[in-house]
C-alpha cells in the first residue's frame, strides 16, 4: 500500500482492530478529497484518542489502587500509636488528678478531644477503604426488616425516635452496604440535629425500573449551595461537631453509586433535610462491584 492510497479493506482491517480494543494501528493516510482517505484520517484520528484515553484510564486507576492501598495502610498503622498515646495522657491525666492547676486540666482535656477527632478520622479512612474490594455478595433483602434494626439501635437514646414505613419491599442488594447506606444517614441526621428530640424518618417510593429510599429528619436542613459538597471526602459543614471526620456521606454516596444509583438532597423539603437514593429493580443491580 503506497501512502494515501487507501483501500476498502484497510478502513474495515483498521475497524476490526479498533473491535478488538487494539487501538495502536494507523492507516498511512494522507489528507485528501477522497471519501475513503477522508474516513481513513478520521479512523486514525479516533484510534489515537481511544488510545491516549485507555492509557490514561489505566494509569489513574494504577494511582487510585496505590492511594487506596497506602490510605488504609497508613490509617491502620496511626491507629495503634494514637490508641497509645490517649491511654498515656489518661495515666498522666490520673497522676496529676490532684492538682490545683486549671489550665493544665484544661490541655489534657484538649489533648483527649485532638486524639479523639483524630482516631474518629482513622476509623473514617480505614471504613471509606474497606468498600474499594471486589466480589460483592448480593441477595434479597427486606427493607422492613433493615430499617427496624436500624430503630431499634437507636431506640435507647430518648433524644432520638426513628420511624420507617410499614411493608416496605423486598430489594436485590448487598445486606453490609445497604445496610451502611440507611444508618450513615440516620446517624448524619442525628449527629446534626438541632432539635430537643431529633425525628428520623425512613420511606421508600415505586418509579418502575427503581426504588426511591428517603430518610427525612426535622434537623436544620442543608444550604442549596452545599448539597453537592457535602457528599465531599472529609466535607464538614458544622465545625462545631467535634466527633466528624465527613466521610459517612461520602462512603453512602459511593456504595449507592457502585450499586448503578444516585444519591441527592431532596430541595423541596423545608422542614429538615431529606436525603433520597435509588435502588435499581433487577437481579443483579451491581455493575462496578466491591467486596464485603
Amino acid at each position: 500500500m503506497t501512502k494515501g492510497k487507501i483501500e476498502l479493506t484497510d478502513l474495515i482491517g483498521m475497524i476490526g482492530s479498533m473491535a478488538s480494543l487494539d487501538f495502536s494501528k494507523r492507516l498511512d493516510v494522507e489528507i485528501s478529497e477522497d471519501p475513503i482517505n477522508v474516513m481513513a484520517y478520521g479512523l486514525n484520528m479516533l484510534s489515537e484518542e481511544l488510545e491516549y484515553n485507555v492509557v490514561k484510564k489505566s494509569m489513574l486507576e494504577e494511582i487510585n489502587r496505590n492511594l487506596e492501598q497506602f490510605s488504609f495502610t497508613v490509617a491502620h498503622d496511626i491507629k495503634s500509636p494514637l490508641s497509645s498515646a490517649y491511654t498515656l495522657i489518661t495515666l498522666i491525666e490520673m497522676e496529676l488528678e490532684g492538682t490545683e492547676n486549671q489550665t493544665l486540666k484544661e490541655y489534657f482535656t484538649l489533648l483527649k478531644q485532638i486524639n479523639e477527632r483524630t482516631r474518629n478520622m482513622i476509623n473514617g479512612i480505614l471504613e471509606y477503604s474497606k468498600t474499594n474490594f471486589n466480589d460483592i455478595v448480593t441477595k434479597e433483602i427486606e427493607l422492613t426488616k433493615i430499617c427496624a434494626e436500624i430503630a431499634d439501635e437507636h431506640s435507647l437514646n430518648e433524644n432520638v425516635t426513628v420511624t420507617f414505613q410499614k411493608s416496605m419491599p423486598t430489594v436485590y442488594h448487598n445486606e453490609f452496604a445497604l445496610t451502611q447506606i440507611i444508618n450513615n444517614l440516620v446517624s448524619n441526621a442525628i449527629k446534626y440535629n438541632d432539635k430537643p428530640l431529633c425525628e428520623i424518618d425512613i420511606r421508600y417510593a415505586d418509579k418502575n425500573t427503581f426504588y426511591e429510599i428517603s430518610v427525612t429528619d426535622n434537623g436544620p436542613g442543608i444550604d442549596h449551595k452545599d448539597k453537592e459538597r457535602i457528599f465531599d471526602l472529609f466535607e464538614n459543614l458544622n465545625n462545631s461537631v467535634n466527633d466528624s471526620h465527613g466521610i459517612g456521606l461520602s462512603i453512602v454516596k459511593k456504595l449507592v453509586n457502585q450499586a448503578n444509583g444516585n444519591v441527592w438532597v431532596d430541595d423541596t423539603y423545608t422542614q429538615g433535610a431529606r436525603f433520597i437514593f435509588t435502588i435499581e429493580k433487577r437481579e443483579h443491580s451491581f455493575q462496578n462491584t466491591l467486596a464485603i
